[in-house]
């Protein structure tokens, strides 16, 4: 009996070994990953979305791409500690989980609605499809006895694919971690105490937590703060209760964790206001957000004891408020930002190339199902204003050369064709504000911005009112 548990404790260290079992879970500021979708048996358009939390800088990145026909989009997605990755459409979905600078790779036949992953995280992006962690529609009803059923059944699920040799040991732990913080979220959400931040004390796991940088970890420490915030915890609230809700939760926070926790959570909380500042529209709007940034640096930043993250809260908002002068600054009658790209022929082309003539762009994207719907109107008006010195010039702006020119060849768009290699990318979306895509900028024959942002449906009259001034 002793050598048959033996050998199967080998066999479990052997698989172990083979699925880079020491491998190790951390938070990295800028890191990144390489995820590939291959896209096969294409048969009507699909519409996709993926999202992540990002725990710090605290964010959700959502995208959304559509796919038409058979392809491969990628991504190099900014990643600073593993995330599980949600995608899908209408009728089928399927869960990522994605490590720093180990590529993943998604096969999904629509034709039968099947998908597949190839890549160092496979296992896991298998398991966590059919054991979601994400509790949510469980939880939802209230019910405490079904919320510990449920979580004890996910537990014994975890447990039995690791002990077959499904699963690392290094996810074992963390998703054993995960599980737990996700389960005390749901949990308070229905049983909020009048002393919450009390019960600190007494739940070891909540101050030993290794993965601090969990986003669910982070969800329950938000929790803890005096009862008379849970309007600005739960509902939507004006800026100063926020702020103070966030100020009396670091206080608590400070109180009862580890300086470690500390520090990561108190970063965490600090990078949501500066997300709040990525959203100013105007000068004004950023400075009322900044106020409340610059209160809470006063009082917590010596809780914050590493220096690259506190640097980024410092500095970043510097660099919002950069962009914003810059967006702000682009009017009628300012020079056109200019460029230098590639065409279909691989030579550089620049805006000033165009000078004499009035300029069309057109900057698009080859998932955005829009910008190539569109493409028999855009057409139609170089049909229509081409002799009389009217230029379309198509710039796509992501780095996807091989579908760019795809659509190229299927489509047979009109006008110069460019693509954005490099810095490109941010440098034109930064100077022409681009947050959508089609994004459509007029520019006249002397290379001066006549509307940097022309709606789709108003191109023909702003053309047909431009094209004889000189």
């Amino acid at each position: 009996m002793k050598k048959q548990l033996l050998l199967i404790a080998t066999a479990l260290f052997a698989v172990g070994c083979t699925q880079k079992s020491d491998y190790e879970c951390r938070f990295t500021l800028n890191g990144e990953t390489h995820l590939t979708f291959n896209f096969t048996n294409v048969d009507t358009p699909k519409s996709f979305e993926f999202f992540y939390d990002q725990s710090f800088p605290s964010d959700i990145h959502h995208y959304f791409f559509s796919v038409e026909h058979d392809t491969i989009i990628e991504y190099t997605l900014p990643l600073n500690h593993p995330a599980e990755v949600r995608c899908g459409c209408d009728d089928m979905g399927f869960i990522m989980f994605l490590v720093q600078n180990e590529p993943l790779t998604v096969n999904v036949n629509l034709a039968n609605r099947t998908f597949s992953f190839e890549g160092f995280t496979k296992a896991i992006c298998d398991y966590l499809t059919e054991h979601p962690t994400d509790l949510y529609e469980d939880y939802s009803s209230g019910d405490f006895a079904k919320i510990d059923k449920v979580y004890q059944q996910k537990q014994k699920d975890l447990k039995s694919a690791f002990a077959a040799g499904k699963l690392p040991k290094w996810f074992f732990d963390l998703e054993t971690e995960n599980l737990l913080f996700a389960n005390t979220f749901y949990k308070k959400n229905f049983a909020t105490s009048p002393n919450q931040f009390e019960e600190l004390r007494k739940i070891a796991p909540v101050r030993e937590c290794k993965y601090f940088w969990l986003p669910n970890y982070a969800q329950v420490l938000s929790i803890y703060c005096d009862p008379k915030f849970d309007s600005a915890i739960y509902q939507p609230t004006s800026r100063d209760a926020y702020f103070n809700c966030t100020q009396n939760n670091l206080d608590i926070i400070n109180s009862h964790l580890p300086e470690d926790i500390v520090s990561y959570y108190t970063a965490a909380r600090l990078s949501v206001f500066v997300k709040f500042l990525q959203k100013a529209k105007s000068v004004s709007q950023y400075e009322q957000e900044n106020e409340y940034l610059n209160k809470l640096l006063a009082i917590n930043s010596s809780r914050v004891n590493d220096t690259a993250m506190l640097n980024y809260i410092v500095n970043e908002p510097k660099n919002i408020y950069n962009d914003l002068i810059t967006r702000n600054t682009l009017k009628p009658g300012d020079k056109a930002p200019n460029f230098y790209l590639k065409n279909v022929d691989d030579k550089s082309v620049s805006l000033s190339d165009f000078t004499g003539k009035l300029v069309l762009l057109n900057f698009w994207d080859t998932y955005c199902s829009a910008c190539i719907a569109t493409i028999p109107k855009k057409n139609a008006l170089v049909e229509k204003f081409g002799k009389q010195g009217f230029e379309l010039v198509n710039i796509c702006l992501d780095n996807a050369p091989d579908v760019w020119r795809q659509i190229i060849s299927e489509h047979h768009p009109l006008g110069e064709q460019l693509i954005c290699k490099g810095q490109w990318e941010k440098n034109l979306r930064d100077k022409y504000m681009i947050s959508s895509r089609p994004h459509f900028v007029l520019v006249d024959r002397n290379g001066l911005i006549i509307d940097s942002h022309v709606k789709g449906d108003s191109l023909e009259v702003f053309i047909e009112r431009n094209i004889s001034l000189k």
